[in-house]
């Protein structure tokens, strides 16, 4: 039903199940948030967004309050800024003031409405209380809660992205604290460790495990041999933490970076996902030709590979055995680079930069080592690369473009689309469909699995027969999916699970994008295209077709029997009665 409201003076016709935010936001006129985010709603915490109803005199929240036929509002009276001030100086008084070395002092959403309403610190909170203290304990999340705002976005977050609703309002001792119940440890949680609640935190709160001290050490020790390589999504986003348009594609620049920091060698990670695809894929055909086990899951995705340990062990069997690129990467830089540089595979200490920050925990993993030799060393999120290009004073707007090293960074089309929800599929379909019908397609784009729904059906023909696929993304989609139980409903084959939804490009690691930049700009799809322009102009857009692939396993991989096995493949664990 349309009604008229009035704000600041001029009518507006509004949905009558529109709030006034949103009304607002629709017609340009500005109500400051700070627990209110679109994409997961809001907590109604914070008291920020409040207006004057004039009808009554009185304060309303504007992201609560829907709007109703002869509502008459001011968003910024006398009343509401006092109010607003007075809010913030009371969440300043209960924020640690850490400016100066935190993280976020250069895109920090309370600091900007500090500023805005002149708000002044009028009495240091005690944060001596143990819950205050830095928790580290996590390898993929630090959390400081004396910097906590209790705002509730990470909140929120949690229950709209992942599904997992692990983080909570905890009341200890007449405190609140904001964490998993009884604030354990994220990781001995049914927690994803996807970092969705990192990208929605206003302040530095809640930030990853850092590994920039541990690659700065590396890179100073002349005694190791320090590579690096960055996942597909990395080089979508990057270039927003300095400046430049959201859909940059900075992948020169970041090889040049990386160089100038001083890595031995610059490769990429959409090598291995190349070797990913080989792997699954050849597990897949050989479902195929057995005729199942069906579905087959893949395996790329350390956060879906969390959800599955943590909440559908019975489904464990299911999952591709590969690695995931990350550490597919690693394992053939601890093997094949050392066999082809003659040094010791103990000498080098490789780097990989992912979007991600499950990927952290993903490294420690002790599955994920071979012959005593972890796969990983260190893992940076594409924000602490931005740390670290800034570190090393390098003018990253100003980068000419250079190339990769070739030997484990010369991919294709198929291995850069991996960074984008649908990516996995349509990379696996290429390469299995031309192997089983012995043939070289030349329409090679499976539009029916890409876009950013949760969930994308489609049935694929393959040498005659249907074959019934899905790609899922987004947490709260997954547990949908179990929940469901559409594996016994759809008689699926193949079925693509990524954590965060809309796949990498949107993972914890990524660049942090406002509120309002997320209403007002399709981040995700700017991001994407960079992926899909890449591979659209890229002379090989089959993952079976990479030289550079195909030349590991003929000179090295396959002079061992089963060491393809050996280094590429792993197991996972039933967690779900371990916490």
């Amino acid at each position: 039903m349309k009604v008229t409201i009035r704000i600041n003076g001029k009518n507006f016709l509004a949905d009558s199940e529109e709030t006034i935010l949103q009304v607002a936001r629709n017609n340009n006129i500005e109500i400051d948030t700070l627990c209110f985010v679109k994409d997961c709603m809001g907590t109604q915490e914070c008291n920020v967004c409040r207006v004057e109803d004039l009808n009554n005199n009185s304060l309303i929240r504007a992201c609560a309050t829907k709007a109703y036929e002869g509502l008459n509002i001011n968003t910024n009276s006398k009343l509401v800024q006092m109010e607003k001030k007075k809010v913030i100086t009371d969440l300043l008084n209960n924020h640690n003031l850490k400016c100066y070395t935190c993280k976020r002092v250069s895109n920090c959403e309370f600091l900007e409405l500090v500023k805005k309403t002149e708000a002044k610190l009028h009495k240091r909170k005690d944060f001596s209380r143990e819950e205050y203290q830095e928790d580290l304990r996590s390898k993929s999340i630090s959390f400081d809660r004396s910097k906590c705002l209790r705002c509730g976005r990470c909140v929120s977050a949690c229950r709209e992205k992942s599904g997992t609703e692990i983080m909570k309002f905890n009341d200890i001792s007449g405190e609140i604290f904001v964490g998993p119940e009884n604030l354990k440890c994220f990781d001995s949680t049914n927690c994803l460790l996807c970092g969705q609640c990192v990208a929605a935190c206003p302040v530095g709160a809640l930030t990853e495990k850092s590994h920039l001290e541990k690659v700065v050490d590396a890179l100073n020790n002349n005694e190791k041999h320090v590579i690096v390589a960055m996942a597909p999504s990395v080089r979508t986003a990057l270039g927003e933490i300095f400046k430049l348009e959201m859909g940059t594609d900075v992948t020169g620049k970041i090889y040049s970076a990386m160089r100038e920091i001083g890595f031995k060698k610059v490769f990429d990670v959409n090598f291995a996902a190349d070797i990913t695809i080989l792997e699954e894929g050849t597990e897949l055909i050989e479902r195929i030709k057995a005729g199942g086990p069906f579905p087959m899951f893949t395996s790329c995705c350390p956060g879906w590979v969390r959800y599955v340990e943590n909440y559908e062990p019975e489904a464990i069997p299911h999952l591709s055995s590969a690695k995931s690129p990350q550490q597919i990467f690693g394992a053939a830089s601890k093997s094949y680079y050392p066999f082809l540089e003659n040094i010791n595979p103990e000498d080098v200490f490789t780097v990989s930069v992912m979007p991600c920050v499950a990927k952290k925990f993903e490294s420690e993993r002790p599955e994920m080592e071979n012959n005593n030799i972890r796969n990983i060393d260190a893992v940076l999120t594409t924000r602490e690369l931005g740390e670290l290009i800034k570190k090393y004073g390098i003018k990253f707007e100003n980068l000419n473009d250079s190339e990769v090293d070739p030997m484990m960074g010369t991919y294709t089309g198929a291995g850069t689309i991996f960074g984008v929800t649908g990516g996995v599929m349509e990379a696996a379909l290429r390469s299995v469909k031309d192997i089983l019908e012995n043939t070289s397609l030349e329409n090679v784009d499976y539009k029916i699995v890409r876009g950013f729904e949760g969930l994308k059906e489609a049935t694929v023909t393959i040498d005659g027969n249907n074959y019934n696929v899905a790609v899922i993304s987004g947490g709260k989609t997954i547990s949908k999916f179990f929940s469901e139980n559409m594996i016994k409903n759809k008689n699926y084959h193949f079925v693509e699970f990524m954590a965060c939804p809309g796949g990498c490009i949107n993972g914890g690691g990524q660049p942090y994008v406002t509120p309002m930049e997320k209403e007002n700009k399709d981040y995700k799809n700017l991001r994407g295209e960079v992926l899909y322009s890449q591979d659209k102009n890229s002379n090989l857009r089959k993952s079976h077709k990479n030289q550079a692939v195909l030349d590991m396993y003929e000179n090295f991989v396959n002079k061992e029997e089963h060491l393809h096995h050996h280094l590429f493949h792993t197991t996972y664990t039933n967690r779900k009665n371990n916490k």
